[in-house]
């Protein structure tokens, strides 16, 4: 959450807020004039503090001749989802691909018949070049699958940490 205090009668103070916010590519979601102002701003897509879709409450109150501005900023609930059902997802075939990996080595080297082992047997015998060359497959996989939960797991935090760094560009704009 951000305050500031500006010099300016409530009235102006929100005019000049309402025009800062809009002018940086955010949609109106409500206001109550002149105390408050919501806007959505980002995008779904959005994998850094400014360009992930939030919500932005400003708040408006009447402090003698100033103004004390309040932001609060919300990731949206959506971004928030699709992040968590990628990185689920990318789990569960994570799961999978380590499932394969260790089925078909087992596979080649006992010679016994798994729930993976149809995938390099042809005409009932065992191809093991391309055993081996399925096990890379699911290993590299399964590696890059990782890597990206990682890499989501770091941005939502980066994200989450940073959130309010669209609502203090639009205050210094505001202000300054």
């Amino acid at each position: 959450m951000l305050e500031r205090t500006v010099p300016l009668e409530i009235d102006k103070a929100y005019a000049d807020l309402k025009k800062a916010l809009l002018a940086k590519d955010s949609k109106l979601i409500s206001e109550e004039v002149p105390n408050q102002i919501v806007v959505k701003q980002g995008s779904l897509w959005g994998i850094s503090p400014a360009s992930a879709k939030k919500t932005v409450k400003t708040n408006l109150t009447k402090i003698d001749s100033a103004t004390k501005v309040t932001c609060t900023t919300q990731l949206s609930s959506d971004w928030k989802n699709i992040t968590i059902i990628g990185c689920v997802f990318a789990a569960v075939l994570v799961a999978i691909c380590l499932w394969i990996t260790f089925d078909l080595n087992t596979f080649m080297v006992t010679h016994s018949v798994s729930f993976w082992s149809w995938l390099i047997t042809t005409n009932g015998a065992a191809d093991f070049q391309i055993g081996t060359a399925f096990i890379g497959l699911t290993k590299a996989l399964a590696l890059f699958l990782s890597v990206i939960i990682v890499v989501e797991i770091a941005i939502f935090v980066y994200v989450k940490a940073k959130i309010d760094s669209f609502a203090q560009d639009v205050l210094n704009c505001f202000v300054g």
